[in-house]
């Protein structure tokens, strides 16, 4: 079945081309949009595939996500096929994929025509996330719902923008390499060092020591003047003390409160672009496998869902039932992300692990509302009934992206 299942998704690839590029999904009912996010996660899948109209759509969507890039340098979140309107919506995520896009086409295509023409954009591009550190923390702030979860309250540091952005950092380091620039490529390697650093100082806490997480008094002894962070936390700390013993990377952090549920997605991509470390790669690993992330398919956004009454609750979950306890965002199944779990679990070195929730991925991905091979949307987390769009770009991509991770024991991004 994995080897259909990749066959089937190539097919899906090349009905979301479109004029201006990639589509999000191929039919009418789904998006019909080039997207900064889910054009630049199908590219990821789209140019492992032999098939030169894909390759041309993922440069066609480059190509028109900078033709609409604010001046300030702002990304649009996507741009319409019918009418080439943009929209900025929910603007932060589609930044970060764009430039991490743009040097993966060029690794995998080797046009140095393409990247001087981008490279201007990516570097307005990581000046306009720059100023996205809104406390001089090495962090970008986000405003509440404001990435791929549109419709959840993620907010303040948020794990998986702030991982984004240190892969965009690297990216555009090897961006201004490959093109001579020698000053800019080593100033944001730097400005990713701090970047990693700061999500493991402020989102990574785990263990005591004198009735303080480690980390929190890393952060007493050596940043506390220079970051501004040591009061606040501690606070938030204490006040939750039963996040301590937590062993993944909080899905986000503001003013005195903070995101206790593991984030599938960007606890992945933390391991997948070593921001954690080997040892804390297996603990998250260790307690995704717990907590059924990939039961009865990888894999769930989140765990636990988020109930009324809880804290991050809100009244628009309930908008055409789309947010409920283990639906959509909160904490329903995505095969996209699913395709990035498996990778994370190849990096961490648990190959028979990521075999096993290919396999899964394949069979998730042949479900559907109407037909066979639908590579649906998203799933209901425990009846894995598919309950979104068609045909979905990124669904596929990411299971071909995944599928070359485990055929060749390798995770090939950055």
């Amino acid at each position: 079945m994995i080897d259909e299942a990749y066959e089937q998704a190539q097919k899906v690839l090349s009905e979301c081309v479109s004029d201006i590029g990639l589509k999000a999904s191929a039919l009418p009912g789904g998006y019909n949009q080039v997207w900064g996010r889910d054009s630049m996660i199908t590219l990821l899948g789209a140019m492992l595939t032999d098939d030169s109209n894909l390759k041309i759509a993922c440069r066609k969507s480059l190509d028109i996500l900078r033709d609409h890039q604010t001046e300030l340098g702002l990304i649009p979140n996507n741009v319409d096929v019918d009418n080439n309107e943009p929209n900025y919506r929910a603007y932060m995520d589609g930044n970060m994929w764009y430039v991490i896009g743009v040097w993966y086409y060029y690794k995998k295509s080797k046009e140095t025509d393409f990247l001087n023409k981008h490279k201007d954009s990516v570097n307005k591009t990581l000046s306009w996330l720059r100023h996205q550190d809104v406390d001089n923390s090495s962090l970008i702030s986000t405003q509440e719902a404001a990435d791929w979860m549109d419709l959840f309250p993620v907010r303040g540091k948020v794990l998986y923008d702030n991982v984004l952005y240190c892969a965009a950092l690297l990216a555009g380091a090897k961006i201004n390499d490959a093109l001579g620039d020698n000053a800019t490529a080593p100033k944001y390697r730097i400005l990713a060092k701090s970047v990693i650093r700061a999500i493991n100082n402020v989102l990574w806490i785990e263990g005591y020591d004198h009735d303080l997480p480690k980390n929190i008094k890393s952060i007493e002894k050596a940043q506390k003047n220079r970051e501004n962070r040591h009061d606040e936390y501690v606070v938030a700390s204490q006040s939750g003390a039963y996040i301590v013993n937590r062993s993944y990377f909080l899905s986000w952090r503001s003013f005195r409160q903070f995101g206790n549920w593991f984030d599938t997605l960007g606890n992945s991509l933390a391991i997948l672009f070593d921001i954690a470390d080997k040892e804390q790669a297996s603990k998250i690993l260790d307690y995704a496998q717990s907590t059924g992330i990939a039961d009865p398919y990888p894999a769930k956004t989140l765990y636990p869902p988020v109930y009324p009454g809880d804290k991050d609750w809100r009244d628009y979950f309930t908008i055409h039932n789309l947010n409920l306890p283990e639906h959509y965002h909160n904490g329903g199944i995505w095969p996209f992300v699913g395709g990035f779990y498996v990778a994370a679990l190849v990096r961490a070195g648990r190959p028979e692990d990521a075999k096993e929730q290919l396999e899964a991925l394949a069979k998730v991905n042949y479900l559907g509302k109407q037909f066979e091979w639908e590579f649906n949307e998203w799933l209901h987390a425990k009846t894995g009934r598919p309950m979104g769009a068609e045909k979905q770009a990124w669904s596929a991509a990411m299971y071909i992206f995944a599928y070359n991770t485990v055929k060749y024991a390798k995770v090939d991004l950055l």
